[in-house]
């Protein structure tokens, strides 16, 4: 985050001087805090929960955060949440679990298709305690995220994005720097080889564009549908380790991630087409609306240079929507 934050500050003083940096426009500092506050809840949560939780569970309880940040969206913002971005949303979120194949899951299935009868040893109520935690940790990094998306959405064009970013990644600096020197057993640690420094340098550089491109989106898109793209993010890690280790999916994590290309582009695919209906509808009724008005007008023309053979009287039997638009042209003229 402190990589992302130095490339903000690069691009506010050096390429756009805007004078609300680094607080923020007035009357909207407070939703900038929050949206520095969920985020790095959202964070915190997150790698926490993997103190008590494998990477599988932990995964697959993070990605209930499109689903959370949609309906807090829907509560507080009012935006619409149709059954085509639930049933998307829904259906990407079971491809997660194929793909993630959490341990509760398994836990779950083999338990169903086997009776065992063993008592419970200290040991299982401690890995229950250490689930508990750990589940908690990740739900709450669930609302975390929610929280966030909700206020970007809220802030909208009122503030550039980047600004948004740079406030998020000073805050999460700050406080991650404060939380290795109060907690104890933690101690900073730096890269110690060429290939660690270079690795830390591309994650902060993707980061930085990653928080860049979500934060324009969010403010571009409803909360439902633009957080629902990042269920993706797991097909392209799969198109990267491809890449770099040469592993293909297979089994059910291919499915899994065929199942989440189809729900997005299904939630992609009927927003447009909803859109498309609703922009013809629009144009047919301006077009009749316009094409009544000239009628009208040409009458009046008539009735106003005396011509007899073009007087017209509105008949009571027209269609009522045509008879106001007729009389409404006639009053402008």
């Amino acid at each position: 985050m402190a990589i992302t934050y130095v490339f903000c500050i690069i691009y506010f003083v050096f390429y756009e001087r805007n004078p609300n940096f680094p607080l923020g426009p007035k009357g909207f500092r407070f939703l900038h805090l929050l949206r520095a506050v969920g985020g790095f809840v959202g964070v915190v949560g997150q790698y926490w929960s993997l103190l008590y939780l494998n990477v599988s569970d932990t995964v697959c309880i993070t990605f209930l955060a499109p689903t959370v940040t949609s309906f807090m969206a829907y509560i507080f913002l009012g935006e619409r949440f149709t059954k085509v971005e639930a049933i998307g949303g829904f259906t990407a979120f079971c491809g997660v679990l194929l793909i993630a194949k959490p341990r509760f899951l398994l836990d779950l299935l083999s338990t169903a298709s086997t009776k065992i009868s063993e008592k419970i040893t200290e040991d299982d109520i401690k890995d229950s305690h250490n689930r508990l935690i750990g589940s908690t940790f990740a739900f709450v990094s669930t609302f975390g995220t929610g929280t966030a998306m909700c206020a970007i959405r809220k802030i909208g064009f009122n503030s550039h994005p980047l600004l948004m970013v740079s406030i998020y990644a000073l805050f999460t600096t700050v406080a991650s720097f404060l939380g290795i020197l109060i907690i104890p057993g933690i101690g900073f640690q730096t890269p110690h080889t060429v290939k660690q420094w270079t690795l830390l340098i591309v994650i902060g550089v993707t980061g930085f564009f990653m928080q860049f491109l979500l934060t324009a989106g969010m403010q571009r898109e409803k909360a439902a549908r633009a957080i629902a793209m990042t269920y993706t993010q797991l097909v392209y890690a799969s198109i990267f380790d491809y890449i770099t280790n040469g592993k293909i999916p297979q089994g059910w994590s291919l499915i899994g991630e065929i199942i989440i290309v189809l729900s997005v582009f299904s939630i992609v695919y009927f927003k447009d087409l909803n859109q498309s209906s609703s922009y013809t509808s629009l144009r047919d009724s301006d077009r009749d609306l316009e094409s009544d008005a000239i009628s009208a007008i040409e009458l009046q023309d008539n009735l106003e240079g005396g011509d007899t053979d073009s007087n017209f009287k509105i008949s009571s039997e027209s269609e009522p929507e045509t008879n106001a638009n007729i009389e409404c042209a006639l009053e402008s003229k």
